[in-house]
């Protein structure tokens, strides 16, 4: 039987229902066509345009490119030039340069400003360098005719004197006047970066920033960069070196120079320092080349003060330069061949001043100082008893040593010292209070030429010389001196003013009648008042101007005679003294000096708003080296070494030589700049009174005034001419309770002024100790230490009482 054929099941589930496509499109459908279309045609287009700029580029503009891409990666660089050497007269280094760690910051490659990421670095650095807040001052902020108010409360917040306040007055104003975006005024220690942030709304442009701060917003060429500190320690430049990667903008350099002081503090007023920059100085006029270029760039060091300043010209060298090639980081890969400009050094400088000298110098006036302190509480105390109140305890003064001969500067000494090295490695804001501090000294000022004193005693060698010069002094004319004198008021002569001797205020003996050699040994305030006032006939035919001797214990007039002064005159006195002297203008010394003041009636016609008449108590102050008469140290020595010579006067200067790149020499000789041409016989006169100051005898020098110059072992005696002053300054006295007894004394320097030898002078010393009290008893044994070391460097005495007995090493 045939099997029947089986029908396959096939189930409904697995078929697949086609379906019939539509003749028509949807809408939608239509539309997103059109957009792949688009799109398509948009990317075609895109890359149809890439590839025809590609084509552009390469093919028509192939070769500026590739001109601007080795331009990208090859730069010009300046390379610094070593700044010379500072050497002493034996050719030991007191400046010189030596390779230090520096970071440097580039503001255009540091993170964005206002970012956490550039905080982060800012505050990295600050901590890592310990970098303080500075004042500065930002022009465009400081409302237009507000300036001078605004500058005059800073300088008064800073505790500035008059002086101070003009000079840094001026000094803003022409910063401001200049293209600085910034100011800096001054570094500020923690309270006084709180006080000008408390006082900072009511000073419009003047602000506290972190000294990165301010240097990274007063930068001129934001893609060059700028030093932030020099003299880094290694461990901190390792560490800033090493986190490289999270410090963009930052560069920390091995190859830097820096400036490094090995004389030491005693030297520091002489040398001075250097710091980078400022933008005064780089937009300076004088900074500029004959064409017009800068000298300086943003991160150069310039010289700020002393030697370092005023001879910038010849120590800071002519730059080199060179072609490098940096990869996209900046790192040099290869320096281009044959671009290379090497640099020229700058010229190395010899000075007048042999070290070892300076400090015994330094030793011997810092003895001094704590000799005037002792003397000062012993004094105080005594006032204290009395009621009166205390005199400052002395802490500053100043010894300048000079050869009279050529005018070498053998010995400048300002204290209290400052530290220049700190201004290399750092200087806190604490340390730059205290070197501001008038009551520890003001450091920064160098005294031997920048600060005013009167003379005092000293002063009547010059007058006496130009009175006898001018026939109204002679060698036999006598004054007797009573103790004081007083000159009647010439509209009621039964008042005057009292005019005492130094002895009467202190309880010492009247010198009674005294020649011109006894007055300037003993130091007679009478006879020097009859040497300087004229005779004068006021108006209203009272007759001429008189006087009367005067005790001032007894507070009466003493004689009924009638004394007329016949002197010199203030009119010739102040013409001499800025003529044949050098009193009233300055010496040329290299470093910046004060012309001091030699007083007279047209100065104080114009000096003073209602045209005051000067009057005979004028003339008697001056004559005594008081009043309104003052000068440096520097210019004392100049006339007491011109004194001993005779007449002759030679520039001082701190320079002997100087040799350039190429070893050659300029010297620095001596250079005469007058003669006061006073008849040698008068000179004498001064200069036997001098000797006579110092010394009993020509022969015998006074042992117990010169222990060390002259000690009893040595048989080779050193005679000496010399003068002291004790120059009254400040407030007077008038807290007796007994009006008679007010002798309206002052607080008074101390002076000692002398050349030596004698006869044959080879060496000028002027010492001043502010507010040392008497001359003779403080600053006399500072010139006996400091004559003592010259002899033992010259090879007069024997070494070891003074200088070591080994010679400091070269």
């Amino acid at each position: 039987m045939a099997r029947r054929k089986r029908i396959p099941y096939d189930p409904p589930h697995k078929h697949k229902r086609r379906r019939r496509r539509s003749e028509f499109m949807r809408a939608d459908q239509i539309f997103l066509s059109r957009r792949m279309m688009i799109a398509k045609a948009g990317v075609v287009a895109a890359f149809g345009a890439l590839a025809t700029r590609l084509g552009v580029m390469q093919l028509r503009q192939g070769d500026a490119y590739r001109a601007q891409a080795q331009e990208n990666t090859i730069r010009q660089v300046s390379v610094p030039a070593p700044r010379g050497l500072i050497l002493d007269r034996e050719g030991r280094r007191l400046a010189e340069n030596r390779r230090a760690w520096e970071v440097r910051v580039t503001k255009s490659e540091l993170p964005e400003e206002g970012t956490d990421e550039r905080r982060r670095v800012i505050a990295t650095l600050i901590s890592a360098l310990s970098l303080e807040d500075v004042l500065a001052i930002r022009p465009s902020a400081v409302p237009r005719g507000s300036q001078e108010t605004v500058l005059s409360r800073v300088a008064t917040m800073m505790g500035y004197t008059d002086e101070q306040r003009f000079s840094a007055m001026s000094s803003w104003m022409d910063q401001i006047n200049s293209r600085a975006s910034y100011i800096r005024v001054t570094q500020l220690s923690i309270d006084g970066s709180a006080r000008f942030r408390a006082a900072s709304p009511e000073l419009p442009g003047v602000m506290v920033m972190n000294e990165l701060e301010y240097l990274i917003e007063s930068v001129w060429a934001p893609a060059r960069p700028v030093t932030v500190k020099q003299d880094v320690p290694r461990d901190v430049a390792l560490q800033l070196r090493a986190n490289a990667m999270y410090l963009p903008g930052v560069e920390v350099d091995d190859t830097a120079m820096a400036r490094v002081y090995t004389g030491g503090e005693v030297m520091s007023h002489i040398i001075g320092y250097v710091q980078p920059i400022d933008a005064a100085a780089l937009y300076d006029p004088r900074n500029m080349s004959p064409a017009r270029n800068r000298i300086y760039d943003q991160n150069d060091v310039i010289g700020q003060a002393g030697l370092e300043d005023s001879l910038e010209d010849y120590l800071r060298g002519v730059k080199g330069s060179l072609f490098e090639e940096v990869d996209v980081n900046g790192v040099r890969t290869r320096i281009i061949p044959n671009t290379e400009r090497e640099p020229e050094p700058g010229d190395n400088v010899t000075l007048t001043i042999d070290l070892e000298f300076q400090r015994a110098i330094g030793m011997a006036l810092e003895k001094g100082i704590e000799r005037a302190v002792e003397k000062k509480r012993e004094e105080n105390a005594e006032r204290a008893a009395l009621g009166l109140s205390e005199w400052k305890i002395p802490n500053s003064g100043a010894v300048v040593a000079y050869d009279p001969r050529n005018g070498d500067v053998l010995g400048m000494v300002s204290y209290p010292y400052y530290d220049n090295q700190l201004f290399v490695s750092g200087l806190s804001g604490r340390k730059w209070a205290e070197y501001q501090n008038p009551d520890k000294g003001k450091a920064f000022v160098n005294r031997a030429v920048s600060e005013l004193y009167p003379p005092g005693s000293t002063f009547k060698l010059f007058l006496a010389a130009s009175a006898l010069s001018r026939g109204t002094l002679t060698t036999d004319q006598t004054y007797n001196c009573r103790g004081a004198i007083r000159v009647p008021y010439t509209f009621n002569i039964a008042e005057g003013t009292n005019y005492a001797c130094w002895v009467a205020w202190q309880g010492g003996t009247p010198h009674e009648v005294t020649d011109v050699y006894g007055a300037i040994t003993e130091s007679c305030d009478v006879f020097f008042y009859n040497t300087a006032v004229e005779y004068i006939e006021p108006e209203g035919g009272l007759g001429p101007v008189y006087y009367w001797d005067y005790n001032l214990n007894q507070g009466r007039i003493v004689s009924d005679e009638k004394h007329v002064f016949d002197g010199l005159g203030i009119d010739a006195l102040a013409e001499d003294m800025q003529t044949k002297f050098w009193f009233g203008r300055r010496t040329g010394i290299e470093l910046p000096e004060v012309a001091g003041l030699m007083p007279d009636p047209a100065w104080k016609r114009e000096t003073f708003a209602d045209g005051q008449s000067w009057v005979v108590g004028d003339t008697i102050n001056v004559s005594i080296g008081q009043g309104d008469l003052t000068c440096t140290p520097l210019q004392l020595a100049l006339n007491t070494g011109a004194m001993g010579m005779g007449g002759r006067y030679f520039r001082p200067h701190l320079v002997s030589q100087r040799v350039d790149a190429d070893e050659n020499v300029t010297a620095i000789g001596a250079e005469k700049i007058g003669d006061f041409e006073i008849d040698p016989v008068h000179v004498d006169v001064v200069r036997e009174s001098m000797r006579r100051v110092c010394h009993t005898s020509q022969e015998v020098p006074d042992q117990s005034k010169w222990p060390l110059t002259n000690p009893p072992d040595e048989e080779d005696p050193i005679i000496i001419g010399g003068k002291t002053g004790t120059a009254e300054y400040g407030v007077p006295d008038d807290g007796y309770e007994n009006e008679e007894l007010n002798t309206y004394a002052r607080d008074t320097h101390a002076w000692f002024t002398c050349y030596a030898p004698w006869d044959e002078p080879e060496i000028a010393v002027s010492v001043v100790l502010e507010a040392g009290g008497d001359g003779l008893a403080v600053s006399l044994p500072v010139a006996d230490e400091v004559l003592r070391a010259y002899f033992e460097l010259t090879g007069r005495r024997e070494r070891g009482r003074v200088l070591f007995r080994e010679k400091l090493p070269i």
